[in-house]
């Protein structure tokens, strides 16, 4: 979370885009977020050379973006391939650059570094081509804004090495209005990850990514917990290239998704940029994944014509909150795990069948394993112009699920989250008493929580009661609220009161004609 002095910096750097008449937001992004890539390509390299200097080696070049020598850029001419420059690799590096003059600086990002990132026989950028094609140099006659944004990106803070750094930024360039989207916090997306624990060599899919929050905690975790592991030439390929899947309809979210695996160590993210709700752009991904983790758009709608007909199968209608969640049972294989982000509708709504339908696949076909009721400010992000950002406020649930097509589910976990370390305001100001840690302890023993009232923050539900209740999945449903006894005064008293009252108004009327 963007706090404190970075905050302001991100702040400043948006107020020169608006003072440059460059203030659509998109637009905005779009540029930023490009720049800060390149940024990140250098200080990733940076640190792979200070940890190589500390044993005294060099580091292999096929580890590094900038390698020894010149870079040649070639065109496709009439059939035939020719040189358009050569560069000195370190010329295009963030630290050789960031202090030339506004034209000169201008010219070398323009004519030399963009191409250099967008150049699809660049492996040093994996696929970064694919996702920029679209992109066009911004800064035309705006070279004073260009080293302004340039000479704050330089600052110290700005170590893009740093995860949560990183991730941090995204997220509250996000949370300001991209594309009128809202981000994941970082602290539940880090909840989730620990509570789901990807394994090296699951396959592992986002199906509506944004910037890839769970795709890269998910990395981060494996590179924590399997670091021996990653050592095996074979896993870390795997890790590499085989893992890590997203999808995202909008380019931008796609690009900027694509830069943050990069840029954490995920060299071959697979990235599309489509819905995997429409048509049958998901045939190839049925059944083969292990774990999904989503918090997919609410309360949108899809025509039916449009939505993969496969999915209508399990759950007939519009809502993409609905046919989010029907899908990830698809992509899942048998015994793959599903952790997803709902809306309240989703468990709580008994007015609509497919409401329902959707509940009883998930409790009677699948194995519902858990249902964590969030508090409704979590997603209270704040935009640039103060107000809350699309989504704002919705009451929502974490559900959590294995694929079996076979039922098994005997006893559902409830926690009642009240609090995850932030205030419920727009201000989301951090605050003590965070139930995550307890959350994620509780998950980890459920044998332990068989013992537990229905007056604790949180209990086992058997699957029966939950089927008698017609799969109502609200917390208060099953939860025993505590009842507070009060003493209230007897009627007598209060209409002697009353009576006082009005006594006294009549003797204060009665002054006033004096």
């Amino acid at each position: 979370m963007i706090l404190g002095s970075l905050k302001s910096k991100i702040d400043a750097i948006w107020q020169d885009f608006y003072n440059e008449n460059m203030a659509q937001t998109s637009e905005i992004v779009n540029q930023l977020t490009t720049l800060m890539f390149i940024k990140m390509l250098d200080d990733k390299q940076a640190a792979v050379e200070a940890q190589a200097s500390i044993i005294g080696v060099e580091p292999p070049q096929s580890e590094l973006t900038f390698k020894g020598g010149k870079y040649k850029y070639y065109e496709m001419i009439n059939g035939e391939k020719v040189l358009r420059f050569e560069i000195p690799y370190a010329d295009l590096r963030w630290r050789n650059f960031k202090h030339l003059n506004a034209e000169d600086l201008a010219t070398r990002i323009k004519n030399y570094v963009i191409p250099f990132i967008k150049d699809p026989n660049n492996t040093a950028v994996g696929k970064f081509a694919d996702y920029a094609k679209k992109y066009t140099f911004g800064f035309d006659d705006k070279e004073r804004l260009l080293t302004s944004v340039v000479d704050k990106l330089s600052d110290d803070e700005f170590d893009f090495t740093q995860t949560d750094v990183m991730g941090d930024v995204y997220e509250y360039m996000c949370g300001s209005g991209i594309s009128g989207q809202y981000r994941t916090p970082r602290h539940i997306i880090d909840m989730a990850v620990e509570m789901m624990q990807p394994r090296l060599g699951e396959k592992i899919i986002d199906p509506a990514m944004g910037t890839a929050g769970f795709l890269i905690e998910s990395a981060r975790y494996i590179q924590l917990n399997q670091e021996t592991e990653l050592l095996n030439a074979q896993k870390k390929k795997k890790f590499n290239s085989e893992m890590f899947y997203g999808c995202d309809n909008d380019t931008n979210m796609a690009r900027i998704g694509y830069m943050n695996c990069i840029l954490h160590n995920i060299k071959s993210p697979i990235i599309s940029i489509d819905s995997l709700l429409e048509h049958e752009n998901a045939k190839d991904l049925i059944g083969k994944f292990d774990l999904v983790l989503q918090n997919p758009p609410f309360s949108g709608s899809l025509v039916e014509s449009a939505t993969n007909g496969q999915i209508l199968t399990i759950t007939k209608t519009k809502r993409t909150e609905l046919l989010f969640v029907t899908l990830m049972i698809q992509l899942l294989k048998i015994g793959g795990r599903g952790m997803s982000i709902v809306p309240s509708g989703v468990l709580e709504n008994s007015n609509e069948n497919a409401y329902t339908s959707l509940r009883k696949e998930l409790v009677d076909r699948q194995k519902l394993i858990g249902v964590i009721s969030m508090p409704s400010g979590i997603f209270a992000a704040p935009s640039k112009k103060g107000s809350s950002s699309k989504g704002a406020g919705v009451k929502t649930y974490f559900i959590i699920f294995q694929k079996t097509d076979n039922g098994g589910t005997d006893n559902v976990w409830f926690y009642d989250m009240q609090n995850d370390g932030f205030s419920l305001d727009v201000k989301r100001t951090p605050i003590e008493g965070t139930d995550i840690p307890d959350i994620i302890k509780r998950y980890k023993h459920l044998s332990d929580e068989k013992s537990r009232s229905r007056k604790d923050k949180s209990f086992l539900v058997p699957v029966d009661e939950i089927r008698a209740k017609n799969y109502i999945l609200a917390l208060n449903e099953y939860k025993d609220m505590p009842y507070c006894e009060r003493e209230h005064r007897s009627v007598e008293e209060i209409f002697a009161d009353i009576m006082a009252t009005v006594e006294q108004e009549a003797e204060l009327r009665d002054k006033i004609k004096l």
